[in-house]
């Protein structure tokens, strides 16, 4: 019987009520490179925005590991948010950088060095080729905790910048360069967070789209065991995952657009780095993945490449063998994930058009199957026919079926050593399905990255053009904001969303729970736990029933 919501609105405080006042000396925080100071908050949170975590990746560190930041011997003020990183296809003017490698940090303004607080890590999300949410305000998670957690979110290299593959990038430079950022970010946080009053046993890695594809990618490698103790992964994004051998078609059109062609391995990479942002970025647009005949260009065109160490082989079939760290996690997902992205499709030749352009080795029989998994369903406002059709096939083969994948495998698979066990109470999932009237007056339903506004507080988006929290979430559906905040924190706090859930919150049992897999529903005046329904299990099947390399 669903649970009939009564929470207050209680806590939400305007973030531009939180009025700045100077940084009292003896609160600078000094690192092993420079020394940083920050603004105290009103509502009694310390911020530290704008602070490099890594050397600005420029010239001849463009496509190589992140450095150290260059050590400063003043006091650096750490009061204005950096640079985001630029993106595929985005204009210079819409102020993206190269020089973006900025983290911003909220912590309690009574912390010290004894406070061993638990610490919260948002990996950003924007499909590897954007940062869509860059520079979320901290605070209001700070203050929603009870001033007990320090938060943390960071900008990574995206695009041709992050992503760029091929064997004269990994013979002269790294790959996966993004992905390398954000592990620079985690072991920055191990070394310096015990200065800001943090735990650095004690870190929550958490992402949403991207982000949470990120998570997953880090789980995979051993090394990173120390690194964060649980990990909450929102809307898991698996695109193609091509082998790095696999892409030097997209290197090769690089060169060729941007003049280096022509030239010796070493010298092209010269080139390349002397290269000016201007000239890059007309080359950093997407085009068709070779031998399509559609001509379709994918969604995503820079995206991890399987590298044989960051990412050492098919992720989702390392979740089938066990080969990933076993810690506690919230996944989930959002109704409606391939809403943003979906094509508007008026037959079912246009939905397989549209998958083939973006999973390129489907062959004609499975994108046959996939329309008897997909029919045409209820039409929804503003949108052709196949729609829904196209939104759910990809939503579910690249966000939602990923996630109950690793869902099922950590299940399966408990302790350090890959070994089938009872199931554990320490996982757990949710499915959320708001109801937004001006989403669904547009045919989105509850899309991609509805959840954020909810998971940071309404106030806490400061993106300008990029994600900007609903309007309902200051209105009909406010009362969820500080329900859903009371879970995310709780996990933080404790590994678990049950230990301070708000009052009137239902307790979120495991994914265990029910055969199929619990969730908990999510929807004004429903937040309950429900099963996975049958017949998106079978879909799920279907996808998970071919080689993963297809979707690769």
């Amino acid at each position: 019987m669903p649970w009939k919501l009564l929470a207050a609105l209680g806590g939400l405080l305007p973030s531009n009520t939180l009025l700045a006042r100077s940084y009292p000396p003896d609160r600078l925080v000094s690192l092993n490179y420079t020394t940083y100071t920050g603004t105290t908050l009103s509502n009694g949170v310390d911020q530290f925005i704008g602070m490099r975590y890594a050397a600005a990746p420029l010239g001849d560190l463009r496509w190589k590991a992140p450095e150290p930041p260059t050590p400063q011997a003043t006091v650096q003020k750490a009061d204005k948010f950096g640079n985001f990183c630029l993106g595929t296809g985005e204009e210079m003017s819409q102020g993206g950088s190269e020089d973006c490698l900025f983290a911003n940090l909220w912590r309690p303004s009574n912390a010290s060095e004894k406070s061993k607080l638990p610490v919260w890590v948002f990996i950003q999300g924007g499909g590897f080729n954007s940062n869509y949410s860059p520079n979320y305000n901290g605070s209001e998670v700070v203050e929603r905790s009870g001033h007990n957690i320090i938060h943390i979110n960071f900008n990574w290299r995206v695009g041709l910048y992050g992503f760029l593959a091929g064997r004269n990038v990994e013979a002269h430079g790294n790959l996966n360069a993004g992905l390398l950022d954000q592990l620079r970010l985690l072991q920055w946080v191990q070394e310096n967070i015990s200065k800001f009053g943090g735990d650095p046993n004690h870190v929550i890695v958490h992402g949403s789209s991207a982000g949470a594809g990120s998570v997953a990618l880090h789980l995979l490698n051993p090394k990173n065991a120390g690194l964060f103790a649980g990990a909450i992964m929102e809307s898991t994004f698996m695109p193609t995952q091509p082998h790095k051998t696999e892409l030097e078609w997209q290197y090769n059109r690089l060169v060729e657009s941007v003049g280096c062609a022509n030239q010796t391995a070493e010298l092209q990479m010269r080139c390349l780095r002397g290269k000016t942002t201007e000239e890059l970025q007309q080359s950093n647009r997407p085009s068709p993945f070779p031998g399509q005949p559609s001509m379709q260009s994918p969604l995503w065109y820079w995206t991890p490449c399987i590298d044989g160490n960051l990412i050492p082989d098919v992720p989702l079939n390392m979740y089938q063998r066990g080969q990933f760290i076993k810690i506690p996690m919230i996944v989930g997902n959002n109704e409606n994930e391939g809403a943003y992205f979906a094509a508007n499709a008026s037959n079912a030749e246009e939905v397989t058009t549209f998958m083939h352009s973006n999973y390129p080795r489907l062959a004609e029989g499975e994108l046959r199957q996939m329309i008897r998994y997909y029919p045409r369903p209820n039409p929804v406002a503003l949108h052709a026919a196949w729609f829904p059709s196209a939104e759910q096939a990809y939503g579910e083969s690249t966000l939602t079926c990923p996630a109950m994948h690793i869902l099922d495998a950590a299940e399966k698979f408990k302790g350090n050593h890959g070994q089938e066990g009872q199931p554990s109470p320490s996982l757990w999932s949710y499915h959320m399905n708001i109801y937004d009237e001006d989403y669904v007056s547009r045919g989105l339903g509850c899309p991609h990255g509805y959840e954020e506004g909810i998971i940071f507080g309404p106030n806490s988006a400061n993106n300008p053009g990029r994600y900007q929290s609903p309007a309902s979430l200051y209105t009909y559906n406010a009362p969820l904001v500080p329900v859903i905040m009371n879970y995310w924190i709780s996990f933080v706090r404790t590994l678990s969303p049950n230990t301070y859930r708000h009052p009137s919150a239902p307790e979120w049992q495991s994914w265990a729970e029910k055969k199929s897999g619990a969730k908990l529903l999510v929807r004004l005046n429903e937040l309950h736990m429900e099963a996975v329904p049958k017949a998106q299990r079978e879909r799920c099947a279907f996808w998970n029933r071919m080689d993963r390399s297809l979707l690769a």
